[in-house]
């Protein structure tokens, strides 16, 4: 007996090494809820779905702990209870808007791309993975949740708890290179953690979607890239191929229009983001020549029309937004539907309009029923999400520009920060200037790159600066409101 309660006492004092009283007790009340609901609700592969969360829940905690370790800051012990606190919101919104809205029989709102991406995955597998989905033009999405089904099993918990620990190993990497970039400890680094919590992020990883998987991917590609260009970590060139080479290679699968902002983001960070000592000219012109192949042997392999898309792009008369499809969801006075380009000027000239309009979708539309969310409307969840992650770009973007001019300025001496800039910037121009159709929930491939730019912000500029930035920004969001309180009454007058 004496032997078994010593054995316990080792064991109790293993786990402390690891994790805090606090995530232990946290992790327990999450299990003990958790399963018994799954048990209770899931009809196929419940056992798969269980055993994965437990894998899920212990594994991510292993992962905080060893980054904490890694960065030798103990404030990033608060990674793990963001972990804990991600996996339950997405357990809850995953029943309390997700589930019930994936029968297309019973749904109020049938017809959402994860939704079709839930059903058309277990029927890729069903047809010998062989697609026949016209509808679709990126079909790597499908096989991606295909093969998730296919080993672990078909229900809406498993690709969940999947896409939760992508983002977890992606949101890792972005401190881990927030940290090397950085360099200097200080009391506030622990804050770039809030990018597990992201509202859209949590959202989107909930159900059979793209987007944050891609923003994992691109995140992962074009940090890679830079750790390399500025010597912020000892990263071989052929790590960096490699690493690089296969996230963009699935983002190719998976969106391929998105190739674009990761081949860009390399070429202007050959020019600007260079180490204090060294130049590394021959290795930079190996990776910047390795992503040009990729950007014209990607669209080949993956069989779509790169020049046409950038074409669709540039006029809106022959993109889809415009055609009998996508009629009904424009109002007579729509801000969208004004700035819809026709040319390669005008796509330049509203450009930056339609970025603000990313950067605030849905606002100023805030009304959300609570009673839709009490009934499972996932459009209202969707919203109610969105809205929240349009106040977070409100508050974040001055603290970015803040970083953004300080890190342009400091250039010279420290490149190191342009990494977070470069990546964030074009990618959310390639998502404002891809796609003609505001739809917020693009802009949550560049979010966890938006927050760490805003953290840059938050912990290195001097508050003056961000004053200033701010003072700016936020006079452009108020002449903005009165260009659209102005257009909208006017025209409801004519």
């Amino acid at each position: 007996m004496n032997a078994f309660h010593a054995r316990c006492d080792t064991f109790r004092a293993r786990v402390g090494m690891v994790f805090t009283e606090g995530q232990v007790v946290l992790l327990s009340l999450l299990l003990g809820i958790c399963i018994p609901l799954i048990f209770a609700t899931m009809q196929e592969a419940m056992l798969n779905a269980v055993v994965l969360f437990c894998l899920v829940s212990v594994g991510g905690l292993v992962l905080c702990r060893k980054t904490q370790d890694h960065l030798n800051d103990p404030s990033l012990r608060v990674l793990g209870y963001f972990w804990l606190i991600k996996l339950g919101l997405t357990i809850f919104l995953l029943y309390a808007g997700w589930i019930p809205q994936l029968d297309p029989a019973t749904s109020d709102a049938w017809g959402f791309d994860p939704q079709r991406y839930y059903l058309n995955a277990q029927q890729l597998i069903d047809n010998n993975w062989i697609p026949d989905i016209a509808w679709l033009r990126y079909t790597g999405i499908l096989y991606y949740y295909a093969a998730i089904y296919y080993v672990i099993g078909h229900n809406p918990v498993i690709p969940a708890l999947i896409n939760v620990i992508v983002t977890l190993v992606a949101t890792l990497y972005l401190v881990r290179v927030g940290y090397e970039i950085k360099g200097q400890r200080g009391p506030r680094d622990w804050t770039l953690a809030f990018a597990l919590l992201l509202p859209e992020m949590l959202w989107y990883d909930i159900m059979t979607s793209r987007e944050t998987l891609l923003a994992a991917l691109l995140l992962v590609a074009m940090l890679t890239a830079g750790r390399y260009f500025a010597s912020t970590a000892q990263i071989s060139l052929s790590k960096t191929l490699i690493i690089v080479g296969l996230s963009a290679s699935a983002v190719t699968a998976v969106r391929g229009s998105m190739l674009v902002p990761v081949v860009a983001s390399i070429a202007v960070m050959v020019l600007l983001v260079r180490p204090q000592s060294g130049s590394r000219v021959v290795q930079r012109t190996i990776l910047i020549v390795a992503a040009a192949a990729l950007l014209i042997a990607g669209p080949i392999i993956a069989g779509f029309d790169f020049a046409g898309d950038l074409l669709l792009a540039f006029s809106a008369k022959d993109n889809i937004a415009l055609s009998d499809t996508f009629a009904n969801e424009w109002s007579d006075n729509s801000i969208g539907l004004l700035l819809m380009p026709d040319g390669l000027l005008q796509s330049i000239l509203f450009l930056p309009p339609r970025m603000l309009l990313y950067l605030v979708a849905p606002l100023p539309s805030v009304f959300v029923p609570i009673s839709n969310l009490l009934a499972g409307s996932r459009e209202d969840w969707q919203q109610l999400l969105t809205i929240a992650s349009s106040l977070i770009n409100i508050l974040a973007i001055p603290y970015a520009l803040a970083a953004l001019v300080q890190s342009f300025k400091t250039r010279k001496a420290n490149a190191a920060p342009l990494i977070f800039h470069i990546s964030y910037w074009f990618t959310f121009i390639a998502i404002a200037g891809g796609n003609l159709i505001i739809h917020p929930r693009y802009r949550a491939m560049a979010m966890p790159l938006l927050w760490g730019c805003a953290w840059l912000g938050a912990v290195l500029c001097s508050k003056s600066l961000i004053q200033k930035t701010s003072v700016i920004w936020y006079g452009l969001l108020t002449v903005s409101a009165l260009f659209y309180l102005n257009y909208k009454f006017l025209f409801s007058q004519t």
